[in-house]
């Protein structure tokens, strides 16, 4: 989903961004070389830093005269370890609002889950925003990501900082790689379940609009106040698939 959001805030003209990531150097496809991405980083409108979101000072330097931060950065959920997802959703994420509470960003935006407010039981159908977090999560990931969630919200009005929560459900698109790997490997799928349980999809491009217009709303005096820190609004497609 980052790549997307970088995309599209490039195409918007209104941005200079500065693409933070583990990874030594950023890592692109041909096309993207070709692209957009590649001429914003050659004509200076993106930036790349290598950053581990586990070290403070690493992040204070990359925040360092930013106005916005989009906090997408998280654990492979495929692993099942509470230590990796706390170290990078939760510590990670007190660092990011700390850098950002240092280096005077004003407005925080942070990629959660709708997954947050499901124990992995019950299932969830017209869940909004007044849905209670569970008293048991199935996952590292999730619990780690509710408490994350937690702590962007909490951070609201601090120094100036606003900030706001997104929790899109399962992502396709373009770039996806779930699907092609399980297209990959051919043969016979396994069905969970009676075949009937339901999920939410959300377009990609949908979660990056999401995020923008999160960011145009702690814009305004009128937006900051209604949603700064206070709403945590569920993305996903309405029609069914």
């Amino acid at each position: 989903m980052a790549r997307h959001l970088v995309a599209a805030l490039l195409r918007s003209g209104d941005w200079c961004v500065r693409i933070t990531d583990l990874a030594p150097n950023v890592a692109m496809e041909p096309d993207e070389d070709d692209g957009l991405l590649g001429a914003a980083l050659r004509d200076g409108r993106a930036t790349y830093i290598s950053v581990d979101v586990c070290q403070l000072a690493q992040l204070t330097q990359a925040l360092e005269g930013v106005d916005t931060v989009f906090h997408t950065a998280t654990a492979d959920q495929i692993k099942n370890n509470f230590n990796l997802h706390y170290k990078v959703n939760v510590e990670g994420t007190k660092n990011v609002i700390e850098a950002c509470n240092k280096c005077k960003v004003k407005t925080l935006i942070y990629t959660s889950s709708s997954g947050v407010v499901f124990d992995g039981v019950h299932g969830l159908f017209g869940a909004d925003e007044s849905t209670p977090y569970p008293d048991k999560f199935p996952d590292a990931y999730t619990q780690t990501k509710a408490e994350a969630e937690k702590l962007v919200m909490r951070a609201n009005g601090i120094d100036e900082l606003l900030t706001c929560c997104i929790r899109p459900g399962s992502i396709f698109g373009p770039g996806d790689t779930l699907v092609p790997t399980l297209v990959s490997y051919g043969g016979m799928m396994i069905i969970v379940g009676d075949g009937k349980n339901c999920d939410d999809f959300v377009y990609v491009e949908n979660v990056v609009h999401a995020h923008i217009c999160a960011e145009k709303t702690l814009s305004t005096k009128d937006g900051a106040k209604r949603s700064g820190g206070k709403v945590c609004t569920f993305i996903a497609e309405q029609e069914k698939m």
